[in-house]
């Protein structure tokens, strides 16, 4: 048992080695502090608290702390009802404006010592680096919020242009994909070509200003674009008064040739009927069809600074050729697409003809009534 001389002195030295880490604290942290009397009255402070001051330590003794922390007006209810068993007040990442213009940052806090009408102790320490290191990852992230917007936007028009360009599975393969297109074959397969073109569009561009041109050439392509879009067929070309879908390409479907002719047919009514509700803003236009099908590459075609998506093969020049040869409102089959469609189309047999710069004749059949 400790006698009480050698008590007492333990507890001197607990008590100044208490004091020893608390100075030490104080110095390292820089933390500043000012004792304040029960109304708020500045008693005392440390050179810490000197850099947080609105005006010198000396000059404010003896004045209400918010005199010197202007931050605390209004809140001097809050601080005289704190008690030692209350949480302290804190305000943090206060801001203060260096002579030099910079920016800094320190966190206060202030508790009641001892009994409930003790004094006051208000604590400041540096926040500066921790206020800008979060100033600087809140500008990260808005920079990466609006990064992300824009790539979103980036994409959400570049995915409006290539769907506009290209057959919609053909996009959809391109934006997912980290490849670029570059000319040449992607895939060999049968399909069926339909190709559709205006009778007379030289007649109405020579009687029609170029810009009423240009509004009823999309007002008709709309039309027939849209019936090959329905039957799933995949838009190849509008160039002029002529549209080119291919059915089969790049999706398989078994029953490709009885698509292109029900998109045939689509086309052709709903061309009669928008013409019959026509208000003579536009001329009344009709189109002549072909179809033919047979084996085609699909790929680029072009060259490496500037290419398309095209189809390729003997059934694209043959329906092109038909839908040249047809009258308006007709709708002319190759032989091909009548034996792949058996007995679920009608067609009259015209005979053989020899189309425009091919050898070979080749058997034309003309669609005879709805399927």
């Amino acid at each position: 048992m400790l006698e009480p001389r050698a008590f007492t002195g333990c507890k001197l030295m607990n008590e100044l080695l208490r004091r020893n880490l608390l100075s030490h604290a104080i110095e390292s942290y820089q933390i500043g502090y000012l004792l304040l009397d029960s109304d708020l009255t500045i008693k005392d402070g440390n050179q810490h608290v000197r850099r947080w001051l609105t005006g010198t330590l000396p000059e404010l003794i003896g004045k209400l702390v918010t005199e010197a922390f202007p931050e605390l007006i209004g809140v001097e209810d809050i601080l005289t009802g704190l008690d030692a068993s209350s949480d302290p007040f804190r305000l943090e990442e206060v801001f203060r404006q260096s002579n030099s213009s910079s920016s800094h940052y320190f966190n206060l806090q202030v508790a009641r010592m001892g009994h409930d009408r003790g004094e006051l102790l208000l604590t400041t320490s540096d926040a500066t680096r921790n206020a800008l290191q979060e100033q600087m990852l809140q500008q990260q992230r808005n920079e990466m919020q609006l990064l992300s917007a824009e790539l979103t936007d980036a994409n959400e028009k570049l995915s409006y242009i290539l769907d506009r360009l290209l057959p919609e599975t053909v996009a959809k393969s391109l934006m997912k994909e980290r490849g670029l297109p570059k000319p040449g074959s992607e895939l060999i397969r049968e399909a069926t070509v339909l190709v559709a073109d205006m009778r007379d569009f030289t007649i109405f561009a020579e009687v029609y200003q170029p810009s009423v041109t240009l509004d009823f050439l999309n007002t008709y392509l709309s039309i027939v674009s849209q019936a090959i879009l329905d039957h799933e067929g995949s838009l190849v070309q509008l160039v002029g008064d002529m549209v080119m879908g291919v059915f089969n390409i790049p999706v398989d479907q078994p029953d490709h040739p009885v698509r292109a002719v029900s998109a045939a047919l689509d086309i052709q009514q709903t061309l009669r009927g928008f013409n019959a509700r026509s208000d003579n803003r536009y001329p009344n236009v009709s189109f002549g069809v072909g179809i033919a099908t047979g084996p085609v590459v699909a790929g680029y075609l072009g060259f490496q600074r500037r290419f398309r998506y095209a189809v390729v093969g003997d059934a694209t020049n043959i329906a092109f050729h038909l839908s040249s040869l047809a009258a308006a409102d007709r709708i002319l089959i190759a032989e091909t697409t009548v034996a792949h469609a058996g007995d679920k189309i009608d067609v009259q047999e015209k005979g053989e003809f020899q189309l425009k710069r091919r050898r070979n004749l080749i058997k034309v059949f003309e669609l005879t009534s709805s399927m």
